[in-house]
């Protein structure tokens, strides 16, 4: 069962594989809010955490997909063992690495030694000129150079990585608070009339194969797509409304421009007395 993260209301998605399965098995699209590890000064492409909306989070709930919980260290101040072992961890880290790449420098400098020496003897002779060369003693340390320091020095360059240089690792869970997980989370989504008309209306449309997103940016509720949004548009802007909305000529022109100019189809979504959802759409009628 997927675990849900719950933070000041708020749900959130912080594994990758759990993402993956939502998106791919239970058309789940979410909202990713984090930034790349990698890139973190863009916001073109987002990574985790991802939020879910209050209608995903009860679908999975409802249908046994996922659960909630939520860490009470999340709100905890002064924190300080968790600073002290996460602080340990990225020294850990850290060693590991130049150890590593300590390994990894020490292999390179032994396969190109000659060609150092070979460099800092030229560089040498170009700077002492011909004199030095005549007064030099012939043996290993020949033009002030010694194979020896030469390989010491170079190995002692893998040591001095500055801490900006190591690679962080990127946290999918709470690594050490596993002890302080709440799985008693209250959910009380949906509670007011129109939370239920909305839940209904996403719990339809999912039901019926679809992906949906939020509609906000378009000025609706929700966004419906025929398959994955990365790979499809969306095909309607979808409205809730009471049954009981009285809508006058402004909405109506309203939502036809809306659907005109972004090429969608409007569908307002009401409650039937019996619990169904029924659809209406709005369009531009041709004139001749």
């Amino acid at each position: 069962m997927i675990t849900l993260s719950v933070c000041n209301g708020e749900v959130f998605v912080w594994n990758a594989s759990d993402w993956l399965e939502l998106r791919e098995n239970h058309r789940i699209v979410g909202n990713l809010i984090g930034c790349l590890p990698s890139l973190p000064r863009q916001d073109s492409f987002r990574g985790l955490p991802l939020v879910l909306l209050p209608e995903e989070a009860t679908l999975l709930i409802e249908k046994n997909i996922a659960k909630l919980v939520s860490y009470t260290s999340v709100s905890e101040q002064n924190a300080i063992k968790a600073k002290e072992n996460f602080n340990a961890y990225k020294e850990k880290i850290k060693q590991e690495q130049i150890a590593y790449y300590e390994e990894e420098r020490k292999k390179q400098v032994e396969s190109m030694i000659d060609r150092i020496i070979e460099g800092k003897r030229r560089k040498f002779s170009s700077l002492k000129g011909k004199k030095d060369q005549d007064n030099s003693s012939g043996n290993k340390t020949e033009l002030g150079i010694d194979r020896e320091a030469i390989l010491k020095g170079e190995l002692e360059k893998a040591s001095n990585i500055p801490m900006t240089n190591t690679l962080v690792q990127t946290f999918t869970g709470d690594v050490w608070s596993t002890d302080s997980v709440n799985d008693y989370v209250e959910w009380t989504f949906p509670k007011r009339k129109e939370e239920k008309l909305r839940y209904l209306t996403f719990k339809d449309l999912w039901e019926k194969g679809y992906y949906i997103t939020s509609g906000q940016k378009f000025g609706g509720d929700f966004l419906v797509y025929p398959g994955d949004p990365v790979k499809f548009h969306a095909q309607f802007i979808v409205v809730c409304l009471d049954m009981q909305t009285k809508l006058t000529a402004s909405d109506i022109i309203t939502y036809g421009r809306l659907g005109s100019s972004t090429r969608k189809t409007v569908a307002i979504a009401s409650l039937e007395r019996n619990s169904s959802i029924t659809y209406q759409s709005l369009s531009w009628a041709e004139m001749n």
